[in-house]
């Protein structure tokens, strides 16, 4: 594995798994050390936990994501975005989106002690909801992130395209994507 030089390690890591030079299985402590060129102790000194760590990768992935949700377009516009992002990035999207996080480990690290970038996101996804019509942002976008997210969970394992052999799952997805916001808000 090679040793990355970097100035901060969860944007090196978050950079490594959206290009491929690292995987889900790379996700430990020790493979982690070995890629950043430093020991494993840096994960727990630092981030107090190897999923502080793995969390604060994943907010730095969420910030990619944000930019490459919210950049404008209509709603269909950015569920198909959101569904690319997780097909393009299977590894760095189950990490965001799929992990099972040590969630009470985590709040006594104080890591919510400040909004986190997931969070940052779920307001702007609630506020663009809200300006394309919902009477209910919130409601309404917790049923968009379910359905885009089974959408990406889909079409990852080739389940997307049933019925349909003449379209790939992704093209499928992406369509099904934008037509389920379609139908989400008028």
């Amino acid at each position: 594995m090679l040793r990355e030089a970097v100035d901060d390690p969860a944007e090196a890591v978050c950079s490594a798994l959206a290009d491929g030079r690292l995987s889900a299985a790379d996700l430990t402590a020790r493979r982690l050390g070995e890629f950043l060129g430093k020991t494993t102790s840096v994960l727990y000194h630092r981030w107090g936990s190897l999923d502080a760590f793995l969390l604060a990768v994943a907010g730095a992935a969420t910030r990619r994501l944000a930019v490459h949700l919210l950049g404008g377009g209509s709603l269909p516009d950015l569920s198909a975005r959101f569904v690319a992002f997780g097909l393009d990035h299977p590894d760095l999207y189950a990490l965001m989106f799929e992990r099972r996080y040590d969630w009470d480990g985590l709040r006594s690290l104080g890591v919510f002690e400040e909004p986190t970038p997931g969070l940052t996101l779920w307001e702007h996804v609630v506020d663009r909801v809200e300006e394309f019509g919902s009477d209910d942002p919130a409601m309404d976008a917790r049923l968009l992130y379910a359905g885009l997210h089974g959408l990406v969970s889909l079409a990852s394992t080739g389940r997307a395209n049933v019925g349909d052999l003449t379209v790939s799952d992704r093209d499928l997805a992406i369509q099904a994507a934008r037509r389920l916001a379609e139908k989400m808000v008028p």
